[in-house]
């Protein structure tokens, strides 16, 4: 059966009023992280170190995380465990209707094969089966542009 390694970018962004890319509307998020918890066992949220409060949310709502610095990058990661799945989907957006994290990413036995990164305009997926890759076009905006490897 092929497999595919895929990147989705969104190449429509909303205002901002920080000079960052965010998606005009979120309503995929849900339903396409939900989509790739299936046989995942790890998560990990990127956030900029001025997002500080940001990461405080995510350790205070899971608790059973590890927290690291990398340079001017917060980096927490734990168990996709249900409870850390329930925040991925309830926790996400902020009051403007934008994603909270910069990075997410999803994994299999230490191997990433889902990531959401630059506030989620743009995705990538390792791996995938025929039915994930049609998800994905089917789920995300219409005005994306894919590659494909």
């Amino acid at each position: 059966m092929p497999t595919y390694n895929m990147h989705f970018e969104i190449t429509t962004y909303s205002e901002s009023d920080n000079d960052m890319h965010y998606a005009e509307d979120y309503s995929f998020w849900n339903p396409l992280i939900e989509h790739f918890f299936s046989g995942m066992d790890a998560f990990e949220i990127h956030c900029w170190e001025d997002e500080q409060a940001v990461i405080d949310e995510v350790i205070h709502g899971l608790k059973s995380v590890v927290c690291r610095k990398e340079g001017k990058v917060l980096i927490v990661k734990g168990d996709l465990s249900d409870k850390a799945k329930n925040f991925l989907l309830t926790d996400s957006l902020n009051d403007a209707g934008q994603l909270k994290w910069f990075s997410v990413f999803l994994y299999r036995e230490e191997d990433i094969l889902f990531s959401s990164e630059h506030y989620g305009t743009e995705f990538t997926g390792s791996r995938l089966s025929g039915a994930q890759k049609a998800f994905f076009i089917r789920t995300l905006p219409e005005d994306i542009s894919v590659l494909e490897w």
